[in-house]
């Protein structure tokens, strides 16, 4: 499970990271978002996006834990 943890922090770490960070330069990446750059409520999606990403590494690292705890 360790190992499970360890890649879903590499994964999902980068991006959530990028996201928290940089959102505005993420809406200028994607080109679907070329006419919503100066959205707010993107902005605040993509960040929301990031934080699910974080929650999701917490509970993974959790899961991990817990079972090793067990065992």
């Amino acid at each position: 499970m360790f190992m499970t943890a360890i890649w879903v922090t590499f994964i999902f770490g980068s991006f959530s990271y990028i996201l928290l960070k940089y959102p505005h330069d993420v809406l200028k990446v994607s080109p679907f978002s070329i006419g919503f750059a100066d959205s707010l409520i993107l902005k605040i999606y993509i960040q929301f996006v990031g934080w699910v990403f974080v929650l999701l590494i917490i509970g993974v690292w959790t899961d991990a834990i817990i079972q090793w705890q067990i065992l």
